[in-house]
């Protein structure tokens, strides 16, 4: 996965079955189109603590569709039947849990998952998922939030793909988190945005190897992908122009 990072990557975030499972892949087909090299699509859950008020509220949008799991898998399948781009899968561990870790292992590198992100799941309990997942060839990714450069370091110690930095957190918070991160590891990071403003983007992208776009793709609406689409094409332009 770290290739992917030899340029600056924007990496849109999609809630699948945020409206419907068919706008899910419509959309991130057009952000393939774009020309996103990597996408996150979270798993829908009923509690999800980790996020704002917007991805929440996709999450609620999702599950009241009905959305299953297997749904859901089914509707990555159907994006990974059409691209090869890289897809990292959001979720709670709950879901997983139940599901059986090794199990969904499995079915996730059945769809040729690069990555799994799992925002409620402690560094001191992870070991267990992370296992069953590197024996099927995926990535535990690891989220860094803000913390002493002692306790960064143990988190990132077994850490494979990349970091995310989430939330984000103001400047010169954030630059001191990050220094401690890059003196502790060599993997990439990636900081995630609320927003899409391209001079927000622009202030970060020197920091970081990737900027993920967490609420810019969920606002439910049944709209046209290529809609959607269009900020990636404009900020992709904007962070190559740095």
């Amino acid at each position: 996965m770290t290739k992917l990072f030899a340029t600056k990557q924007l990496i849109p975030f999609n809630v699948i079955g945020d409206p419907n499972p068919a706008a899910t892949v419509a959309n991130v087909l057009a952000q393939v189109q774009a020309g996103a090299q990597l996408i996150e699509l979270g798993l829908p859950f009923s509690d999800p603590v980790a996020d704002g008020p917007a991805v929440k509220a996709a999450n609620q949008r999702a599950l009241r569709g009905q959305l299953t799991v297997a749904q859901a898998l089914a509707t990555v399948a159907a994006i990974r039947a059409q691209s090869n781009v890289a897809l990292v899968l959001v979720t709670y561990v709950n879901i997983p849990f139940v599901y059986g870790f090794d199990a969904f292992a499995a079915r996730v590198a059945a769809l040729d998952i690069t990555g799994i992100i799992v925002p409620d799941l402690p560094h001191e309990e992870a070991a267990e998922f992370r296992d069953s997942l590197a024996r099927h060839g995926v990535d535990l990714l690891t989220i860094v939030g803000p913390a002493s450069p002692e306790r960064i370091a143990t988190v990132v110690a077994p850490a494979r793909g990349f970091l995310t930095v989430s939330p984000a957190l103001p400047q010169p918070i954030l630059g001191q988190e990050i220094a401690a991160i890059r003196a502790a590891s060599d993997l990439p990071i990636v900081v995630n945005l609320p927003t899409a403003d391209t001079a927000t983007i622009q202030a970060l992208a020197p920091l970081v190897e990737g900027i993920q776009l967490t609420e810019t793709f969920v606002s439910g609406a049944a709209v046209d992908p290529g809609e959607l689409a269009r900020p990636v094409t404009e900020l992709r332009q904007a962070l190559q122009a740095l």
